[in-house]
C-alpha cells in the first residue's frame, strides 16, 4: 500500500537532482571535465577557465549533494554522478547528430523507418548528410555508383529501378559478391528483366509497398546509405544520409534485417 507514496518521493529526489545540475552552466562544465578524468580544483581553473572561487563554490555544493568526491587533492565523480553525465554525453550527441541530419528528416517520411532501428538512433556515428547542389544535380546517385563499385556485399532495399545501379549490380554479381536486394512488388518485372537471376550470389525479396514503408537503404562493407520519401510521395533525389562509420554500417545492416522481418 506504499507503493505510490514511495514512488512520488523517488520521483521527486530523482527529479530536484537532475533540476540542480543544469540550472548552473558552470557546475555542468566542472563536471564535463571532471568526467574525462580527476582533477583538483588549480587544474580545474586551468583547463576550465573558470574563476577559483566559483570553482571551490559549485564543486562544494556537488560535494553536499554527495555527486562528487575528493581523494588527497583530486575531485573524482560519484558512480551516481558518471551515469548520469554518461546520459547526459550521449543525449548532447544524439542532440548535434539529429540537427545535422534534420534536413531529411523534416518533411519525409520517416515512419518508414523501423522503431527498433530509431530507438538506436545514438549508435549512428560520423553521419553526414550529402546533398545535390547545382554543380552537380545527380551528386547522390554518383555517390552510391561510387560506393557500390568498390563493395565486398550488399544489403539493400530499393524502392525503385535505376538503369546505373542495375548495371553496377551485374558487374558486382560478376565478380562473385554476394547482394540481397529487397523490392517492392511493383518494379520486380522490370528489375528482374535488368539484373542476371541466374547469379547464385544474387537473393531478392519482395514486399507490398505502400507509403509507410518507402526507403531507400544501401549497406556495403564500407557504406551506409539511406534515402527517404518526401510527404508528398516523391523520392528525395537530392538528400542521402551517408558514414564510412562501422558502428553506423552496423545499424544499417540491422534496419535491414529488421524491415525485411515486419515486411516480408
Amino acid at each position: 500500500m506504499n507503493t505510490i507514496p514511495r514512488t512520488i518521493k523517488n520521483y521527486e529526489l530523482i527529479s530536484n537532482e537532475i533540476k540542480f545540475l543544469p540550472k548552473s552552466i558552470l557546475r555542468l562544465k566542472i563536471l564535463k571535465f571532471l568526467y574525462q578524468s580527476p582533477l583538483s580544483m588549480k587544474e580545474l581553473n586551468r583547463k576550465a577557465n573558470i574563476e577559483y572561487s566559483a570553482i571551490s563554490t559549485n564543486v562544494h555544493k556537488l560535494e553536499l549533494e554527495n555527486l562528487l568526491y575528493r581523494k588527497e587533492s583530486k575531485y573524482f565523480l560519484s558512480n551516481e554522478m558518471k551515469l548520469y553525465m554518461e546520459n547526459l554525453m550521449e543525449l548532447d550527441k544524439i542532440s548535434q547528430m539529429l540537427e545535422d541530419i534534420f534536413p531529411i528528416l523534416h518533411n519525409h517520411v520517416v515512419h518508414s523507418i523501423p522503431t527498433y532501428s530509431i530507438c538506436n538512433l545514438s549508435r549512428l556515428e560520423n553521419i553526414k548528410l550529402l546533398e545535390a547542389d547545382d554543380l552537380n544535380a545527380y551528386k547522390t546517385y554518383d555517390f552510391i555508383e561510387k560506393s557500390l563499385k568498390h563493395a565486398r556485399y550488399v544489403n539493400a532495399i530499393l524502392p525503385f529501378s535505376y538503369e546505373n545501379f542495375n548495371n553496377q549490380f551485374n558487374d558486382l554479381l560478376f565478380d562473385n559478391i554476394s547482394i540481397n536486394l529487397v523490392i517492392p512488388l511493383s518494379i520486380g518485372n522490370v528489375l528482374i528483366k535488368s539484373l542476371d537471376t541466374s547469379k547464385k550470389n544474387l537473393k531478392l525479396d519482395f514486399f507490398n509497398d505502400n507509403e509507410s514503408n518507402h526507403m531507400l537503404l544501401i549497406c556495403t562493407d564500407r557504406k551506409m546509405i539511406l534515402g527517404l520519401f518526401k510527404n508528398d510521395g516523391g523520392y528525395d533525389q537530392n538528400r542521402l544520409l551517408v558514414s564510412s562509420n562501422r558502428n553506423s554500417i552496423n545499424w544499417a545492416n540491422e534496419l535491414f534485417e529488421q524491415f525485411k522481418k515486419e515486411n516480408i
